[in-house]
């Protein structure tokens, strides 16, 4: 549990090489938590700050989620918050191992085995840009 702005709701921390909080959530719920992911970004229980995964469960197999990104704010996507999203999902009985984490920037499928987190999706060039020195 974890409590900001003065509410108290169930989080779970997932670390994939950088720490995660993902908060597990309903449809009718996801907009008030979007309105303080700022500031569970640097609760007190995450001393070097966290990314946040607010997550909407469709079924087993796939989940719906916003990022915010620690130092950046809401993010397209996040490869690391949908593996650690996947994994507590899993965890805690809410989706299979493998299941599609389905992004703003795209879909990605996630797949848990015995050894580690396998990640799938696309990628694509997005940007270009020149360094003025």
């Amino acid at each position: 549990m974890i409590t900001v702005g003065g509410e108290t709701f169930g989080a779970v921390a997932v670390g994939m090489g950088n720490p995660h909080c993902i908060v597990f959530c309903d449809e009718d719920r996801l907009e008030a938590l979007k309105a303080v992911a700022s500031q569970i970004e640097v609760c007190p229980e995450f001393p070097e700050k966290t990314n946040v995964e607010l997550t909407v469960v469709e079924s087993r197999t796939r989940v719906r989620v916003t990022v915010w990104e620690r130092g950046a704010g809401y993010t397209q996507a996040c490869g690391t918050g949908a593996c650690a999203t996947a994994v507590a999902g899993a965890l805690l009985g809410k989706t299979e191992r493998c299941c599609t984490v389905v992004l703003p920037g795209g879909d990605l499928e996630i797949d848990w085995q015995e050894d580690q987190v396998y990640m799938t999706g696309p990628a694509e060039y997005v940007y270009s840009g020149t360094a003025k020195l």
